[in-house]
């Protein structure tokens, strides 16, 4: 079929000169060009044929249907397929079982990974346990997880360039925070968020610096990414000490009101659990940054733990 495409679409100039000099008065001049014109789409067909024997439908590895030589790569081949029919009969059983088609965990599910906040999170979490693993790996080389230790740090790394790339414009909205703390002379809250939007562009700059988009004398790609991350540890401090100063503002407001405090309670409740991220977080920036080493075990349970309450921060939303 393709061949014969190929052989249609390759010849029908001759085939059109052939008509013209047949139909056309001046017989003789026209006959000559349709011969040429019709020699032309003879070497057109050759290289058409030539440029399918290196594209087949059929046979090669990359083909839409390459050999089965094996039961091996019957089971590569049919991974992809086999996922989605089990996935389609899994929801075939659910709309039989409940007599409904939707799918309230489904549908969370999907409203969790349709942002890219929540699919930042996540990927932090994966990158903490492969953290995580390479520190036990460390400590319990006869492991039989050694043989997977290249596949783990290559995920880290992956997984910490992806989610570098999906920062670019995060400092916006937080523009407009600084212009309102500095506007109300909030100078903390205005010194948090200016620490913030600096580290975001610098860290879009230690991308650029990594891609050899741009090049630094003084610094190396390293370098400069560790001179970062001891930036952003002085904002976890202070978006700490911000949080403390905010419960003691609910509790001296609880103290003079006698109104329902289930509000202000869920409210001092969130900030404990963001001063207790920050906690974790602030950890591991001393240990990434090698302002004070900690086992990477440690520091990769930290990640995990911190993820999670960024991840269900997401599905409250």
């Amino acid at each position: 079929l393709f061949r014969c495409h190929s052989f249609l679409f390759a010849s029908w100039p001759g085939v059109m000169a052939i008509c013209a000099g047949t139909l056309s008065s001046s017989g003789a001049s026209s006959t000559v060009f349709a011969v040429v014109v019709a020699q032309t789409a003879k070497t057109s067909v050759a290289a058409a044929g030539s440029s399918l024997r290196t594209a087949h439908a059929v046979g090669r590895n990359e083909a839409l249907l390459p050999l089965v030589r094996n039961k091996g790569r019957l089971a590569q081949l049919t991974l992809g397929p086999s996922v989605m029919l089990l996935l389609v009969a899994m929801e075939c059983l659910k709309n039989r079982l409940t007599s409904s088609n939707t799918n309230q965990v489904y549908e969370d599910t999907w409203n969790f990974v349709s942002k890219a906040e929540s699919r930042d999170k996540f990927g932090r979490l994966v990158q903490c346990a492969c953290r995580c693993l390479q520190g036990y790996l460390a400590v319990v080389p006869t492991s039989s997880l050694m043989v997977w230790k290249p596949a783990i740090c290559e995920i880290q790394s992956r997984l910490a360039w992806a989610r570098r790339t999906t920062r670019w414009g995060k400092a916006m909205p937080h523009l407009a925070k600084l212009v309102k703390s500095l506007e109300a002379g909030d100078y903390v809250e205005a010194l948090t968020s200016a620490i913030l939007i600096i580290f975001l562009i610098q860290d879009h700059i230690y991308w650029l610096l990594k891609v050899k988009a741009l090049k630094f004398h003084s610094y190396t790609p390293w370098q400069w990414h560790r001179r970062n991350l001891r930036l952003i540890t002085i904002n976890y401090v202070l978006s700490f000490c911000l949080s403390a100063r905010k419960i003691k503002r609910i509790r001296d407001y609880q103290a003079q009101s006698d109104d329902e405090m289930v509000q202000t309670e869920n409210d001092i409740w969130e900030h404990k659990k963001r001063m207790f991220r920050l906690l974790l977080t602030f950890v591991q920036m001393l240990h990434v940054t090698q302002l004070k080493e900690f086992d990477d075990r440690c520091i990769g349970l930290m990640g995990i733990a911190s993820s999670l309450l960024d991840a269900c921060k997401q599905l409250a939303y």
